[in-house]
């Protein structure tokens, strides 16, 4: 399993300005196919520096166990934020 790409990234406004939302299309590959899940995540920075990540997904889409694609999106994400690919 591996996390290809991120497609149609899109940054939601909001009031708060360390906390951001986004909404993007996620491509991952399985063993037997490659799937393109929606997916929403929101990344806050605390006071320290240190980031908090929530993902959100319909685990009815994907035919495979939840907890390696979370962390695989997880990092992905994380890593994708910060080279700075991520829209500000």
């Amino acid at each position: 399993m591996q996390i290809l790409k991120l497609n149609n990234v899109k940054k939601s406004e909001g009031v708060i300005y360390y906390r951001r939302q986004y909404t993007a299309e996620a491509e991952i590959e399985l063993p037997n196919c490659i799937e393109k899940i929606p997916v929403s995540f929101i990344i806050e920075t605390g006071p320290l520096g240190d980031k908090q990540f929530e993902l959100e997904f319909d685990p009815r889409l994907i035919n495979y166990p939840l907890v390696p694609v979370k962390k695989a999106l997880k990092e992905y994400i994380l890593n994708i934020d910060q080279m700075g690919a991520l829209p500000l």
